[in-house]
């Protein structure tokens, strides 16, 4: 059985990054707020990218998602992570793409 490697886990957070930067680009391009809604679409099309690739261990890709129960809304109000203690690193990378990008 093999351990936690966390190599494959800094390779998925860095491809993650890449991602979601092209996907917020997009999304910012047109003028879009970020949504509680928008913000999970941007994260299931950046995980989807990272799975379809097919190089990357599918166990650290779903290590960077939300929980498919958490208590992150999905509604087409603005997206206000202030507040959340502990949140997926998918959340906080668009949410920290969002704010950063011109």
């Amino acid at each position: 059985m093999r351990g936690f490697e966390g190599y494959k886990l800094h390779a998925v957070r860095e491809r993650l990054t890449l991602a979601v930067n092209t996907i917020v680009e997009r999304h910012r391009t047109t003028g879009q707020v970020l949504t509680w809604r928008l913000l999970h679409e941007i994260e299931t099309e950046a995980l989807k990218k990272l799975e379809e690739a097919g190089d990357l261990d599918i166990k650290y890709i779903h290590m960077m998602r939300s929980s498919r129960w958490g208590s992150i809304p999905k509604v087409d109000l603005p997206a206000d992570l202030k507040g959340y203690k502990a949140l997926p690193v998918a959340l906080t990378m668009i949410s920290y793409a969002y704010s950063t990008s011109h």
